[in-house]
């Protein structure tokens, strides 16, 4: 069964925790939702689901049996839910979370949208440049049997090593992006590029920032219905999407197994230095871990909103600098040998 997107699952989440929290049954919950659902791969694990449960099945069991639709966060904090009698509350909780994760999904490819788009237009604009224009005013200039100025000669060269080896450049470039893909795609590629980019200028705090957000926020979600801390930790590393912050994660689970205090634990991280340490302390405390958590996701979400405002804001203007003078520089070489076709017929 394919995935689903974080926005499907978002609706159907929503709409099920409003009908439960109306007090009505499960069953006829799921048969509704199952008839309701637009998005055919989530209507079909809700009519598996319902057929489950209708047989008898524990309703989160049922619900992990589709892991593509239903990771084990949302069948963890079900499982909670249905264990304290709080299921609508639960559901409420994990609307609340996707909410929050489909926003930042949809700020970074908002923000990722202009860059490529300029990029696809300056690919489209050097093409046109080189395969159509450029040859048209390089054979009208020679047939006055007059060489073309340097400008344009290295405009002219870098025409023709594109035009005869366009795919051999093009074929090289998937191969890299192909060979870093599967580098990546390892344990130890990963574990390598996930801590090294964090340390990437500008970039490198965003991807942080990003990660500790969905942490927190995993975590406490996790908490505030009842998951055992150690299994919300595990779960909340893996939520990170960082194998470096993942397992520095899984040493602090390894630590407040063995007696250790959670502040302290996260204390001993560099990566978590700061309001997290803070927040975690002063929740350890207070008694109030969850809230606090969830503090802590709100301020490095909005720390993220901001970094990406600011990254858009210094990336945007460069690129369209960058774009214009590119353009305007082939211009130029291909328009100077106009410019001279006077000294030329004289």
């Amino acid at each position: 069964m394919a995935a689903v997107k974080t926005s499907h699952l978002l609706i159907f989440t929503e709409q099920f925790s409003s009908m439960v929290k109306s007090s009505l049954q499960l069953v006829d919950v799921l048969d509704n939702l199952a008839k309701e659902t637009p998005h055919k791969h989530l209507r079909q694990v809700v009519e598996a689901v319902s057929n489950d449960v209708k047989r008898g099945q524990d309703f989160s069991n049922a619900l992990a049996k589709h892991p593509l639709v239903f990771d084990d966060i949302f069948v963890n904090v079900v499982r909670s839910g249905m264990e304290t009698g709080q299921l609508g509350n639960a559901l409420g909780q994990i609307t609340t979370y996707l909410q929050v994760m489909d926003k930042m999904t949809r700020q970074i490819k908002g923000a990722m949208t202009y860059p490529i788009f300029m990029l696809a237009a300056l690919f489209a604009v050097f093409n046109g440049m080189i395969f159509f224009i450029l040859p048209r005013f390089a054979t009208m200039f020679s047939s006055f049997g007059k060489k073309l100025p340097p400008v344009t000669q290295a405009l002219m060269v870098i025409g023709d090593f594109w035009s005869s080896y366009w795919y051999l450049v093009i074929g090289g470039g998937v191969m890299v992006v192909f060979g870093f893909v599967t580098w990546i795609s390892t344990v130890d590629g990963r574990a390598i590029w996930d801590e090294q980019k964090l340390k990437i200028p500008v970039l490198g705090s965003v991807w942080r920032m990003g990660a500790l957000s969905r942490f927190l926020r995993t975590l406490a979600v996790q908490m505030k219905n009842g998951v055992a801390l150690l299994d919300a930790l595990f779960l909340a590393g893996d939520a990170s999407n960082n194998i470096y912050i993942r397992d520095a994660i899984y040493h602090i689970a390894h630590d407040v197994s063995v007696g250790k205090g959670l502040a302290k634990a996260f204390r001993e991280k560099d990566i978590f230095q700061g309001i997290v340490v803070q927040m975690i302390a002063a929740g350890e405390e207070a008694g109030k871990l969850d809230d606090l958590l969830l503090s802590s996701a709100d301020y490095f979400d909005r720390l993220l909103a901001d970094r990406l405002d600011t990254v858009t804001g210094l990336i945007n203007p460069v690129l369209t600098m960058f774009t214009g003078l590119f353009v305007a520089g082939m211009m130029i070489a291909i328009f100077m040998p106009v410019f001279q076709m006077g000294n030329v017929v004289g």
